[in-house]
């Protein structure tokens, strides 16, 4: 009879590039499970505490304060290890008394970057898409899964970007995709770039809606796909360290 259920491993060698972790000294390490993120872009809950954020030595350890409720993501306590954690997710381990947001950094796809306590209950998060329920409210679907169900005075598009308070998902600014706002790039060789728009094309039947952004004096394109919208002036959250 045949195996059934999700595999629980991931050989060393398969996981995604951007993992920091030793390749070679073990074969096996943790997958990750279905959820708000796929696998090539999130870290399961156990890797990034004991790999990445180095918060515990074994796997043994992350098991435990997993387990135990002491880890919050986006303000709720998750207690599975391979919980995937993933793109401006906010990582919150009060026995620390430390919070992360997951953000592209240069040189990676996803890397923790350290925020102050007044943000860890806020998060961005880019609009997927738009759809009209019933009592004429808009309902908007996010990068990470979630849905925000809005009056319809709340006009965006997908592209645009909301900040969040969570866990309440209450939405406290918005940012739209448009000319001279600021930008992250998520992925590519100007991964955890920030820049500022100048100009947004339309996508056609075959080819999706560009931006030009000036990066480090330089303005390049990119599908607009490849970029998050984290302001006006100024970013709406920390996505850089050592801000």
């Amino acid at each position: 009879m045949g195996r059934k259920g999700e595999n629980q491993r991931t050989k060393r060698s398969m996981a995604p590039s951007f993992w920091s972790i030793h390749r070679k000294s073990h074969q096996f390490t943790v997958t990750t499970a279905p959820g708000p993120h796929s696998k090539a872009e999130s870290y399961p809950l156990a890797v990034l505490l004991r790999d990445i954020l180095k918060a515990v030595k074994t796997y043994r350890e992350a098991m435990g304060i997993i387990r135990d409720g002491k880890v919050l993501i986006d303000g709720v306590v998750r207690r599975t290890p391979d919980f995937p954690v993933g793109l401006m997710d906010v990582v919150d381990i009060p026995i620390l008394e430390k919070a992360y947001r997951m953000v592209p950094v240069e040189g990676s796809v996803l890397m923790p970057v350290e925020i102050p306590a007044s943000e860890k209950n806020l998060k961005i998060g880019k609009v997927s898409s738009k759809t009209t329920v019933r009592g004429g409210k808009i309902q908007y679907g996010l990068h990470d899964g979630r849905s925000v169900l809005t009056e319809s005075e709340i006009a965006l598009n997908p592209g645009d970007s909301l900040l969040l308070e969570i866990p309440t998902q209450k939405i406290v600014r918005t940012a739209s995709l448009k000319s001279d706002v600021l930008a992250l790039a998520m992925k590519g060789r100007r991964a955890g770039k920030v820049g500022r728009i100048k100009e947004v094309r339309p996508g056609t039947f075959t080819r999706s809606k560009m931006v030009d952004i000036e990066i480090d004096g330089s303005i390049t394109e990119l599908p607009a796909e490849m970029i998050i919208v984290i302001g006006n002036e100024e970013p709406l959250v920390t996505v850089k360290r050592g801000e």
